[in-house]
């Protein structure tokens, strides 16, 4: 996940064992929406673990995200030399997101464009954890959510 500022989106790049990259690029509002479906799946993931009231129900989730967040996954570059890239080498803007549980329990998350083409994800509890971390590091780094901008360029009139 690759913030990229002269496109001010976000890019996503997925590998694969049989040596394939998909690449595809998030705006920030996809990103959010993304984020809150995520989010959203971690408090529920509270109310089936425990009675948590609702006012509490965020907080919990969010410490609960930071003992699944393995530190470790993320010091390792992403290398990756493909030989095919199936939504093109410059990729394919994400519009649309649907969802699944699966009956394992993973959650089938599938991310397209408005072609139709994308990638699907199947991420058990960690890996939601994980693919949540990488979207709010990189958007941390675009200084999206916040009232910060993302450099101190000069303002224009």
């Amino acid at each position: 996940m690759t913030y990229v500022r002269t496109e001010d989106r976000l890019l996503l790049k997925v590998s694969t064992s049989d040596s394939k990259e998909y690449r595809a690029w998030c705006t920030r509002h996809f990103t959010r929406l993304l984020m809150e479906h995520l989010e959203s799946m971690f408090e529920n993931e509270v109310d089936e673990q425990q009675v948590v009231p609702e006012a509490a129900r965020k907080e919990v989730a969010r410490m609960q995200h930071g003992s699944e967040v393995a530190e470790d996954s993320f010091r390792q570059p992403y290398e990756a030399e493909p030989d095919a890239f199936p939504l093109g080498e410059d990729g394919i803007l994400l519009t649309q997101m649907r969802y699944k549980t699966l009956e394992s329990g993973a959650a089938s998350l599938n991310l397209s464009g408005v072609e139709g083409k994308g990638i699907t994800l199947n991420l058990d509890k960690n890996l939601r954890h994980q693919v949540y971390e990488l979207f709010r590091r990189a958007a941390e780094r675009a200084a999206w959510f916040d009232s910060s901008p993302a450099t101190s360029a000069p303002v224009v009139h």
